[in-house]
C-alpha cells in the first residue's frame, strides 16, 4: 500500500501481487466524465481513510474489494462538491450531513440505502476525526434487511444430471482433441509424418506453436497465408489448448464435485502435493493451497483436499457413464485439467490450473487466459439449451454456480471453506428440504423424549429453603411440599431414607399389595411416585452416579441399557437440580460409611436383604 500526490492517492497492490491500481482521489470523475472538484483537505481525508480501511491489515486483499471501497467514497465527493457551505474537511461533516444522504438515496436506482450505509459505517465508524455525533447518526437507521438471500435454490436430481451430462460432453470433448493434438505433434517430432501425409503441415504449425507461443506471420502482423491454408489460429490453437468455454466448463465441474465457491476455483494453482505419494493401493489425494479472502488475512488461504473415489465407492457410482470413475473422481478431473492446459500456462507465464487460449479480441500476451470467469457461464449455457435467467417451460433450469454450491453443501451436509455454523445458519436454513427434513427430526425427537418422560416419573426435590423454613413453620412448608407435616418431618430428620431418597410410605408400595412393605431394590425408588429426594442425600446420589459412570466402561452397550441407563438418567436428574459447587462440595462430605453403602447398594448386596 503505498500514497503519492501528496496524500490524495492510494496505490493499491493485491496480496498476491497480481494486480494493482492507484486511486487518485484528485481525479474523482461524475457520469458525464467532469471532474469533480472538492477541498484538497476532502481528497487527502478519503485518501488517509481508504488506505486504513485497504491496508495490509485489513481483510481486503483483491482489487475488487479496495474497488468497491472506492466507489462509495466518489460518490460521496459528488455529494460533498454540492453542498452549501463548503465542506473543506472531517471537521466540517454534520450529523445532518449523514441524514441527507439517506434521504438522497431513497428510490435511486444507481445506488442502494443499505450499501451507502453499510459502507458509511464501515468506513467512518472508528475515524477520529469524525465528531461523536456524526458517528452516532451512522446508526440512527437499522440497516436494511436483505431479501433475497433465500432465492438460492438447490437443483433437484434430474436438474443436476442435466447440467453434469452437459459438463461432462465438453470436457471429454476438449479431452480426446488436446490429446490427439499432443499425439500427433508428437509423431511428427519422431518423424513419423512424411511430408506427403495431409497432416504433416498442421503437424508442423503445432510444433512452432508449441515451442514459441505463436504461429508464423507475415510482415504486418498477420498470420502467414499457411496458417489460414490449414484453418485459422483458433483451430490450430485448439489441437493443444483449451477455449474459455471449456475451462468455464471444468470449473463448474470441480465446483459441483467440491461445493466450493466458483471464483474459489477459478483461481486454483497448478501445483499441489500428493501425501501418498502416487504409490498402487494408497487412496488417491492431493493437497491444493486454496484462497478465500472473504475468511479475512488470518484465515484466507487454506488446503483443500483433492480425493479420489475408493474402489467400493466407484461400484456403486456406476451408472450408464461410459466412464463413471473419472467424473466422479474430483483428484482425476483435476489432474486431466492440469494435463491439459500445460502449454497455456507455460507460454501465459502463471501457475493457474485453468489456462487456455483465445485467438481474437486480447492482444498477444492477453490470449493466454487464465482462471475462469462467472460472466462466461451465461454463453455456456446458451450453447447448451439451458435458460439464463428463468427455467423453460419444459423445466429446465438455469445454470448458476451458486446453485451448484447450494446443492453440494445441502447432500454433503459438511462445512465446505466455511465454520458449521455458517452452514447451519446461512445455506441450509435456507433450504426447503432441509428445513422440512429438520422439523420431521425435530417432531421425532420431541415425540421420543415425551414418551421417555411419560416412562419415566421425576422424583421431586426438597430444596434446601425449605427443609429451613421446615425448622420454624413446618405446617406451611408441608403445605408448599404437598405432605403431612409428620412425614415431612420424618423426610428432613432421614428417618424415612432408603438410601439415595426419601419414602412417604414404604407400606404404600405401586408394585405391593396394600399395607405391605415395599419389596423393589433401593435403585427403584429413583422412579417411585412415593420418593422425594432432600439436600442431606445428595453426597450418596452424586457417589453412586460416579460409580455407574465408572461401571458404563466396563458393561456392554445391551447390557448397560437394559439394566442401568434409567437409573443413571435419574440420578442426573437429581444431581442436575444442584449447583456445580454443591455437588463438589457433597463429593468431599461424603462418610466412609456412606460409600460403603453405595457399594453395597451397586453390588447388589443390599437386594439380598
Amino acid at each position: 500500500m503505498l500514497e503519492a500526490s501528496g496524500g490524495t492517492a492510494v496505490r493499491f497492490i493485491e496480496q498476491s501481487g497480481a494486480r494493482s491500481r492507484v486511486f487518485d482521489f484528485a481525479d474523482i470523475r461524475d457520469r458525464k466524465g467532469r471532474r469533480v472538484v472538492i477541498d484538497v483537505g476532502l481528497q487527502r481525508w478519503f485518501a488517509s481513510v481508504f488506505a486504513a480501511r485497504t491496508s495490509n491489515r485489513s481483510h481486503v486483499t483483491r482489487l475488487g474489494g479496495a474497488t468497491g471501497l472506492y466507489a462509495p467514497l466518489c460518490w460521496l465527493a459528488r455529494f460533498f462538491a454540492a453542498q452549501t457551505p463548503v465542506v473543506r474537511g472531517p471537521g466540517d461533516i454534520t450529523a445532518d450531513h449523514v441524514r441527507a444522504l439517506w434521504t438522497h438515496t431513497e428510490g435511486r436506482s444507481d445506488i442502494s440505502q443499505r450499501d451507502v450505509l453499510h459502507r458509511l459505517r464501515l468506513l467512518w465508524r472508528d475515524d477520529e476525526q469524525l465528531s461523536d455525533e456524526v458517528r452516532a447518526a451512522l446508526y440512527e437507521q437499522r440497516l436494511p434487511e436483505v431479501t433475497d438471500i433465500a432465492d438460492v435454490a438447490a437443483y433437484d436430481d434430474a436438474s443436476m444430471q442435466r447440467i453434469m451430462t452437459a459438463l461432462r460432453h465438453d470436457i471429454r470433448v476438449a479431452r480426446d482433441r488436446v490429446r490427439a493434438g499432443q499425439d500427433l505433434l508428437a509423431r511428427f517430432r519422431a518423424g513419423q509424418i512424411p511430408p506427403q501425409d495431409p497432416k504433416h503441415s498442421l503437424a508442423e504449425l503445432l510444433d512452432i506453436f508449441e515451442r514459441t507461443g505463436d504461429l508464423p506471420r507475415a510482415p504486418g502482423g498477420w498470420v502467414a497465408l499457411s496458417v489460414r491454408k490449414v484453418s485459422g489460429i483458433a483451430e490450430i490453437a485448439g489441437h493443444l489448448c483449451l477455449t474459455s468455454r471449456e475451462l468455464t466448463a471444468f470449473c463448474l465441474l470441480l465446483t459441483a464435485l467440491t461445493a466450493e465457491n466458483f471464483g474459489t476455483v477459478a483461481a486454483w494453482p497448478a501445483v499441489h502435493y500428493r501425501p501418498d505419494a502416487a504409490l498402487e493401493g494408497v487412496p488417491g489425494i492431493a493437497l491444493i493451497e486454496a484462497s478465500k479472502p472473504r475468511r479475512g488475512p488470518e484465515r484466507e488461504h487454506m488446503v483443500t483436499p483433492v480425493e479420489d473415489v475408493p474402489e467400493e465407492l466407484a461400484a456403486i457410482l456406476a451408472d450408464d457413464d461410459s466412464e463413471p470413475r473419472l467424473f466422479r473422481s474430483l483428484l482425476r478431473v483435476y489432474q486431466m485439467l492440469v494435463e491439459l492446459t500445460e502449454l497455456a500456462r507455460r507460454h501465459g507465464g502463471h501457475d493457474l490450473a485453468l489456462a487456455g487460449f483465445r485467438a481474437t479480441g486480447a492482444s498477444r500476451d492477453g490470449r493466454w487466459t487464465r482462471g475462469a470467469s462467472a460472466k462466461n457461464i451465461a454463453r455456456w449455457s446458451v450453447r447448451h439449451g439451458f435458460p439464463t435467467k428463468e427455467p423453460t417451460a419444459q423445466g429446465v433450469e438455469p445454470v448458476e454456480a451458486g446453485r451448484l454450491r447450494q446443492t453440494g453443501i445441502e447432500r454433503k451436509r459438511r462445512p465446505v471453506a466455511h465454520t458449521r455454523s455458517t452452514m447451519n445458519d446461512h445455506y441450509l436454513a435456507r433450504s426447503e428440504a432441509v428445513v422440512g427434513q429438520s422439523r420431521t427430526v425435530v417432531a421425532d425427537a420431541l415425540r421420543a423424549q415425551v414418551a421417555t418422560a411419560r416412562k419415566r416419573r421425576s422424583v421431586p426435590v426438597l430444596p434446601a429453603a425449605l427443609v429451613e423454613r421446615a425448622t420454624t413453620d413446618l405446617d406451611g412448608a408441608a403445605r408448599e411440599a404437598g405432605l403431612d407435616p409428620q412425614i415431612l418431618q420424618r423426610l428432613i430428620t432421614g428417618q424415612q431414607d432408603t438410601v439415595l431418597t426419601g419414602c412417604v410410605d414404604h407400606r404404600d408400595s405401586p408394585t405391593a399389595k396394600p399395607g405391605e412393605p415395599c419389596a423393589e431394590s433401593f435403585l427403584t425408588c429413583l422412579g417411585c411416585e412415593n420418593a422425594r429426594a432432600l439436600p442431606h442425600q445428595l453426597p450418596l446420589q452424586v457417589a453412586a452416579l460416579d460409580q455407574l459412570n465408572i461401571l458404563r466402561t466396563h458393561v456392554d452397550q445391551a447390557t448397560w441399557a437394559a439394566r442401568h441407563q434409567v437409573h443413571q438418567e435419574r440420578l442426573e436428574d437429581l444431581v442436575g437440580h444442584y449447583r456445580e459447587s454443591e455437588q463438589h462440595k457433597a463429593r468431599q462430605d461424603i462418610t466412609e460409611r456412606q460409600q460403603k453403602m453405595i457399594n453395597d447398594l451397586m453390588s447388589g448386596r443390599m437386594d439380598l436383604r
